[in-house]
């Protein structure tokens, strides 16, 4: 921006174009909170069906071989969705957080209408660049999640061939 005074389309504008980041991260966010809903909803299912298998063993019910792989795939399973749930809750937070900053950042672009100085003219490209950054962890971490999932399902295949 310049130092001649700019109209209010022109503020308005400036002020929106951080709700493309938004928008845009807000999709990537539905996605990753639906995996993770799924994710937390499978560890359920696969503990109660561990602790149905804990208490075959603890009766001393003789449990077949079948019955114990299955109990060890189940364990496995658990251990790496639980890293799953992990990279999906630091991808959300990621999110979460350059939206956030995407906000402040379009919040300090109508505060440049009023004040202007060299440090406050630069904050919101920083709060946006920040923004940005976080995206990209959060992609980063929504990738190690799906090739975790794929690892998980190949646990399971094999489980249960």
């Amino acid at each position: 921006m310049n130092d001649m005074l700019i109209s209010g389309i022109e503020a308005i504008q400036a002020m929106m174009a951080p709700a493309l980041g938004i928008s845009a991260t807000a999709l990537l966010l539905l996605n990753m909170h639906n995996r993770f809903s799924a994710t937390i909803n499978r560890i359920r299912l696969l503990t109660g069906e561990r602790r149905k298998y804990l208490v075959r063993m603890s009766e001393n019910i003789d449990a077949g071989a079948y019955e114990q792989f299955r109990y060890s795939s189940i364990s496995s399973q658990i251990r790496m969705m639980t890293l799953r749930c992990k990279e999906l809750r630091n991808a959300i937070l990621y999110m979460m957080c350059s939206i956030l900053l995407f906000v402040i950042s379009s919040l300090l672009i109508g505060i440049n209408i009023f004040f202007t100085s060299f440090l406050l003219r630069m904050t919101p490209l920083l709060f946006f660049s920040i923004g940005m950054i976080m995206v990209l962890m959060g992609v980063i971490y929504s990738a190690k999640d799906v090739i975790n999932s794929y690892r998980v399902t190949e646990v399971e295949v094999k489980g249960d061939t």
